[in-house]
């Protein structure tokens, strides 16, 4: 029993003389690290497209056009597209309409943005501004964020309708006018 005890001695001496060996015989590797800096920049998009041919003309040659107006339907298209929430306005630039060309000195000249009326529906066929609305020189709120472009594209296309109803009472001057409108895109804060 003895002689097993020495041999089991020995054989935990002998392993450990081969361990310290091992870790004698191991070098360290020094480290050799580079770094790169990455950056990311995301740009919120907010994007508006006139899609569309920016000039609508409207002409009042019948007494019937001047009473019952005219309606040019889905004249404008507007794409929107966006990374950040959003609201769409419209606007008449002015309060009242420039005369580029009388034809006539008889009536008023001072003819009101208010005479131009729109409506907008949008790409899924619901109405984002639900009946014609007469435009001032103040932002009309269209519409807001509705979903994302992913998931609803039809709702980040709008398709507008002008109408015009000058009636007889009025007594514009006759001549060519001109009005310019405004959409805004802007982020939603």
């Amino acid at each position: 029993m003895k002689k097993v005890a020495q041999l089991r001695v020995l054989a935990i001496a002998a392993l450990l003389a081969v361990t310290s060996a091992f870790q004698a015989n191991a070098q360290v590797l020094p480290d050799d690290n580079e770094f790169v800096y990455v950056a990311m920049d995301l740009q919120g998009v907010l994007d508006l497209t006139l899609a569309t041919d920016p000039n609508v003309e409207f002409t009042f040659n019948t007494i019937p056009s001047y009473v019952n107006g005219i309606i040019k339907p889905n004249v404008t298209e507007l794409r929107v597209e966006s990374t950040v929430p959003w609201d769409l306005y419209v606007q008449a630039e002015t309060v009242n309409w420039a005369q580029l060309q009388a034809f006539s000195s008889a009536g008023t000249s001072t003819v009101p943005s208010t005479l131009l009326e729109v409506r907008v529906i949008d790409g899924a066929g619901s109405s984002a501004l639900t009946n014609f609305t007469a435009l001032t020189d103040t932002r009309l709120d269209i519409v807001g964020t509705v979903g994302t472009y992913l998931t609803t594209p039809d709702s980040h296309f709008f398709r507008v309708d002008y109408r015009i109803i000058p009636t007889l009472t009025a007594q514009y001057q006759a001549g060519f006018y001109g009005l310019n409108v405004i959409y805004t895109l802007a982020e939603d804060l």
